[in-house]
């Protein structure tokens, strides 16, 4: 254990100040109910840096991250903040010593403008500032990253990529010396990830640090200085990347620490064509969907999934995609227009009416329309009337959670344990599991491997499109992932401001696509 006063990553004397690391975390332990998050676990984070933290499902690292930003309180451990011990019990804590934690999902207030956003966080965590101050902040950092965001404008009528650039600014406004990014650049477009991984350098250069965990690997392999690979909550081993120049070996190299043999399943290949048949899974005919504020996000949209294929929908988030997978598995009214499944028509008649005719539905976020994470791993299966089919035998309903823990490989104590406990990724496993299993006519999936690691997400796409020919269900695929829909799609529909611009065969080149996912 370190000492009360100093970090044991501390210079010696008479080493240059620059040395003294950043953030130091040292012997950091974290249990759950039945769960052992972390173990042990050393973190060095050095000013002037970006620190990859790479790992599978429930390998800890939004864990380790969480107790750095006070979330959570570590078991054991102690953590030094440039070279003194420092105890963080909350955000406010964390904040005051420069740590800000930036998450997938935005954490912005939809009703208030960007501004006002700013200075509410400023005004919660004890921070004051003048309005003139802020909005100057935005406008000079948004310059630098290359997207500009007004701060006058209120944040639900920003897209997913504005609302992360709001996040990473607030950091900035909060004044961040240590910017951690948990998973925030995975929906990004590759032009405006690879514009926020130019800032983060120039963010180390000037002396402040990253912590980035991503599942891309390739791109963490190009950004950071250091790698730190996480396996079952312990460090496997940290990965000087200024040392290596074949990067292809190092991403191989680690791969290996991930996911030891299974690291082989891992494939970016494009998977095998479908078989479409002639009868439709879906119908959407000139559907017009409104939005959460009143405005009309879906615009006479018309698509046709056909049984046996993959229908990839790409598009940058926030245009429509959301209103449009919700509309057709009866979870938002719709205002116009038709939605048929294998000829039935459902429109306006309720999720259930939908489910029951062989439907499965992957949501992007899987506690709101998933899983119910207050329950365990085997009643959210008998909840499902497909699969429970009436009256509920609690030891088949055992026998299957073991199974799909097994194939998924799902890191949960037992099939009994709620499934609050679980990592994200882990998380989403249980809902795709159990989707998997139910999808009979057609499988709806919005961003499917949103937090899987690489091993459980080539399953998945490989599963999709196995059900599609094997099975010959319909398979609608809406990602944000670019390189998820050319693995996985037959044909590829753009979706731009509600509307359906073209659908294009599956070799249509990229720069096709995405020059009209960003048009207009």
């Amino acid at each position: 254990m370190a000492s009360a006063e100093t970090s044991p990553a501390a210079p010696a004397a008479g080493e240059p100040l620059k040395e003294i690391p950043l953030v130091h975390a040292e012997g950091i332990t974290k249990r759950f109910p039945g769960v052992v998050a972390l173990k042990d676990v050393k973190l060095t984070v050095y000013k002037g840096e970006v620190h990859a933290i790479l790992g599978e499902n429930g390998a800890g690292k939004s864990t380790l991250v969480k107790i750095l930003y006070g979330i959570y309180s570590p078991d054991e451990g102690e953590i030094f903040v440039e070279g003194k011990k420092t105890v963080i019990t909350s955000p406010a804590d964390a904040i005051r010593n420069g740590i800000v934690l930036v998450s997938q999902s935005p954490q912005l207030i939809d009703r208030l403008t960007v501004g006002e956003n700013m200075l509410l966080s400023l005004a919660k965590f004890g921070l004051l500032s003048r309005k003139g101050a802020v909005r100057k902040v935005i406008e000079e950092h948004g310059e630098k990253v290359g997207i500009k965001v007004d701060p006058d404008i209120e944040v639900w009528k920003l897209t997913y990529t504005q609302k992360q650039l709001a996040e990473i600014l607030r950091a900035l406004v909060l004044g961040a010396k240590l910017l951690m990014l948990d998973e925030a650049t995975t929906f990004l477009p590759l032009l405006e990830r690879k514009r926020l991984y130019k800032y983060m350098r120039y963010f180390a250069e000037q002396g402040g640090s990253v912590i980035l965990i991503t599942h891309k690997i390739p791109e963490a392999v190009d950004v950071a200085d250091r790698v730190t690979v996480l396996r079952r909550g312990e460090v496997v081993g940290t990965v000087n990347l200024r040392e290596i120049e074949d990067k292809k070996e190092v991403m191989t190299q680690i791969r290996k620490m991930m996911f030891g043999e299974r690291a082989e399943a891992i494939t970016y290949q494009k998977l095998p064509p479908g078989k479409p048949r002639e009868e439709a899974a879906l119908k959407v005919e000139r559907l017009q969907v409104i939005g959460d504020y009143g405005a009309l996000t879906v615009r006479g949209v018309s698509l046709e999934v056909k049984k046996g294929e993959v229908l990839g929908i790409a598009g940058i988030a926030g245009n429509g995609q959301k209103e449009l997978v919700q509309a057709i598995m009866g979870l938002r009214k719709v205002k116009r227009g038709k939605v048929l499944i294998n000829g039935v028509d459902v429109t306006n008649k309720g999720t259930s009416k939908v489910r029951a005719l062989g439907v499965g539905f992957i949501p992007d976020i899987p506690t709101r329309f998933g899983v119910s994470i207050e329950n365990t791993m085997v009643e959210n299966l008998a909840m499902h009337p497909l699969i429970a089919k009436g009256i509920i035998r609690w030891g088949k309903m055992k026998e299957l959670a073991k199974k799909l823990i097994d194939q998924y490989r799902i890191l949960i104590p037992s099939p009994t344990t709620p499934v609050k406990y679980l990592s994200g990724g882990n998380l989403m496993k249980v809902l795709v599991a159990r989707e998997m299993l139910v999808s009979k006519s057609l499988l709806v999936a919005y961003n499917p491997t949103r937090a899987l690691d690489e091993v459980t997400a080539s399953m998945v796409r490989r599963l999709m499109k196995q059900k599609a020919i094997e099975e010959g269900i319909g398979v609608l695929l809406v990602s944000e992932d670019l390189d998820e829909i050319f693995m996985v799609s037959d044909r590829i529909a753009v979706i731009n401001s509600g509307r359906i611009l073209k659908v294009f065969p599956s070799d249509v080149d990229r720069e096709t696509v995405e020059s009209l996912m960003v048009s207009g």
